[in-house]
């Protein structure tokens, strides 16, 4: 069993409309993960041309898979990419009706980021630079977006980051509000992180995504692929209404913002919730290949619905 001393970053600062300012989806070993399983489902002519952008960089590299996160609040690129603190989620409320939401009009969310840097992407000119930093930003929100709480939130919780865990007892890893944290830890930062860390017990990013890769059957991968980000998006919104929020049983997580907050076990929680991480790490690595190889490979067939989806 791992010895959580891990830092939970998530950030001291908060934005008016309620979401953290820098609050990562999955840590960066979900976006590896995420990202390795896409380099596998490359056509070879995406895979030639991601070479040609990244050089002796990999998909999955910090660098690259987890530099949206890297700049965030950084004051070059907020002048660069104004309000990429915003394109990392999307802000619907689980007490709304599926057919109640709708993307901002500003266009200042993760799936109209994701649109738009797949357009960029396929663009025939573009800069390395701008072509490299499409990459990253695609890697990045696609993992993300498939993270339940970076696409609902309830009470104006910030997609839970705001309701307190005290301790998570899994199998393979634990964490408890007794360990130094830089952050306490709360709902949110169990999805990203601890639910992820459950998941590798105690594997590196690449043998969990060689794993995941053979539980993925040819059906699942052409069924994946199809849609469009705002339809994977009210996926992962449906998963925050019915999983993320309950309990194994089904009854609500407590709402309360004061700690020391709720303990989350193997049996009222988290084996419940692995599974449901798991598969949306696998359709995110789907999804991710299907947008890089319309965007890189002229002959890669499009996806049903295209990459813009509905608004």
């Amino acid at each position: 069993m791992i010895n959580s001393r891990i830092v939970l970053a998530l950030a001291a600062t908060w934005m008016t409309a309620g979401w953290p300012a820098a609050a990562p989806a999955w840590g960066p070993e979900g976006h590896t993960i995420v990202a390795d399983i896409a380099v596998r489902h490359l056509t070879p002519r995406a895979r030639e041309r991601m070479r040609a952008i990244l050089g002796k960089k990999q998909l999955g590299d910090y660098e690259v898979s987890s530099w949206p996160d890297i700049i965030r609040g950084d004051k070059e690129y907020d002048k660069r990419y104004p309000k990429n603190n915003r394109w990392h989620y999307v802000d619907f409320n689980v007490f709304d009706h599926a057919d109640e939401l709708k993307l901002p009009e500003d266009e200042q969310d993760i799936v109209s980021q994701i649109t738009r840097w797949h357009g960029e992407l396929a663009r025939p000119k573009l800069s390395r630079a701008r072509r490299r930093a499409a990459v990253s930003f695609l890697v990045h929100f696609v993992g993300d977006l498939h993270q339940p709480l970076h696409c609902g939130y309830r009470y104006n919780d910030a997609g839970g980051n705001f309701i307190p865990i005290r301790s998570f007892e899994g199998e393979h890893f634990t964490l408890n509000d007794s360990e130094p944290m830089d952050h306490p830890l709360n709902l949110h930062s169990v999805w990203d992180e601890c639910l992820v860390y459950e998941l590798m017990a105690g594997r590196d990013p690449d043998a969990v995504a060689r794993q995941l890769l053979a539980e993925i059957t040819p059906e699942q991968a052409q069924s994946w692929a199809a849609g469009a980000p705002l339809d994977w998006a009210f996926e992962s919104f449906k998963l925050a209404h019915d999983r993320a929020y309950h309990f194994a049983d089904g009854s609500d997580i407590p709402f309360t913002w004061s700690r020391p907050g709720t303990d989350l076990t193997r049996e009222n929680y988290i084996d419940a919730a692995v599974p449901v991480a798991r598969e949306q790490l696998e359709k995110a690595g789907i999804r991710l290949a299907h947008l890089l190889n319309t965007a890189l490979d002229p002959a890669a067939e499009p996806a049903t619905g295209g990459a813009s989806g509905r608004k």
